[in-house]
């Protein structure tokens, strides 16, 4: 499927070369906002990790191609689209793209206003570029995982979602890349480096414990304010049947309505107080047990207390404030299957039910080859000799 013409992206053509992580979640946000992906995988023939055809948007928005970058018709083939694209997306360990021949000074010279954005766990340089790594790892040196939530053993527990991959990352690249096409295209067009360090992005995301170390000395823990669970206003309560509310009653005016319809009114004046937290914790806790999730949702969210239900997963997927914002979408793939996925739901995304699904072994490769110039009995050469697919 093409891209919407509507999409703020529209025009701008981008050259994946990622596969999973951070560059994947980076590709398809760029797509969803209406950009043209093409990602370059590994040839059919070759060893690779091939996500799922679910993954990563099911490849919405974006065409395929096998390249075999370890052969020099293959970065030629590559620098030939680099040449009529905007953007480069790469997640190699930092100095393998450029031993490959397809860094960022061989972009440049295909294409004199690139933006190149290296994507890795953390960065370019400095003492851990080297180190292999996961989402896991990029929000345990961030302090978060030491910040957040602990098991009976008190140790620190994990992440309900890859939230290094998907901001630190992703998000992180696509704001990134954003900005610097903007300057390529309202400056002189000089080409542009981008180092995006998911570690970096987690620092940044994780800033309000870093800053208040870094100004006060203070060292931001599990209980150490109210974010981190050290105040009953700010918390995950257990209900009646065993599942959970949140809340996150931080001004003292939705506290002061949530303790009124609990009838706890008389704790709404030491919401703060350092010396009766466990008080205001158990009587919270008391009340929450007294009836169901789904009964304190209906009395408490619409009435000013911020307190939400913790939905389960396939609750998430199903919800009404999602369906209602048409937040999910039908794909489709070229042999006719079907299945539901969350739709595109960033904003200035155009939202459609229906989209194409492009899975990791659809290929677009003659028509983008041939668009890019190569000749057609070039392009029948390197499919058979295995450099293309």
């Amino acid at each position: 499927m093409s891209q919407p013409s509507e999409g703020l992206l529209a025009g701008v053509t981008v050259v994946d070369l990622t596969t999973v992580g951070p560059g994947a979640r980076c590709a398809a946000m760029l797509a969803d906002l209406g950009a043209d992906v093409i990602k370059v995988g590994p040839p059919a023939s070759a060893d690779r990790i091939v996500p799922k055809d679910w993954a990563y948007s099911a490849g919405r928005g974006t065409r395929r191609i096998g390249i075999d970058l370890k052969h020099a018709e293959g970065v030629r083939a590559l620098l030939a689209l680099v040449a009529q694209a905007d953007v480069v997306l790469e997640g190699m360990r930092p100095g393998v793209a450029d031993q490959l021949g397809v860094g960022f000074a061989a972009a440049r010279d295909a294409n004199s206003s690139i933006v190149y954005a290296s994507l890795t766990g953390y960065g370019q340089d400095g003492p851990y570029a080297q180190r292999a790594g996961h989402d896991l790892n990029y929000q345990a040196i961030a302090g978060t995982l030491w910040a957040g939530g602990r098991d009976a053993d008190g140790v620190p527990t994990l992440p309900g979602a890859t939230f290094a991959d998907s901001a630190g990352g992703g998000m992180h690249a696509a704001l990134s890349i954003c900005a610097a096409l903007l300057k390529v295209r309202s400056g002189p067009g000089d080409p542009v480096h981008l180092d995006v360090a998911a570690a970096d992005g987690v620092i940044s995301l994780a800033s309000l414990l870093l800053d208040e170390h870094l100004a006060t000395g203070a060292e931001p823990g599990p209980g150490h304010d109210v974010l981190t669970g050290g105040y009953a206003c700010y918390g995950i309560y257990r209900c009646a049947d065993g599942a959970f509310v949140s809340v996150g009653a931080i001004e003292p005016r939705f506290f002061a309505n949530l303790c009124t319809l609990l009838d706890l009114p008389h704790l709404a004046d030491v919401q703060y107080d350092d010396d009766r937290q466990d008080e205001v914790h158990s009587a919270l806790a008391d009340a929450f047990a007294t009836r169901s999730r789904d009964e304190w949702t209906d009395l408490l969210a619409d009435k000013d207390t911020c307190v939400a239900p913790v939905l389960t997963v396939a609750e998430a997927a199903n919800d009404s404030h999602l369906v209602a914002r048409s937040g999910r979408a039908r794909a489709t793939t070229a042999n006719g299957t079907t299945f539901e996925q969350v739709g595109r739901v960033l904003a200035g995304a155009v939202r459609e039910a229906e989209v194409t699904a492009v899975t990791p072994t659809d290929s677009h490769a003659r028509e983008l080859l041939s668009v890019a110039g190569i000749a057609e009995i070039d392009i029948d050469r390197l499919i058979e000799a295995g450099v293309i697919s």
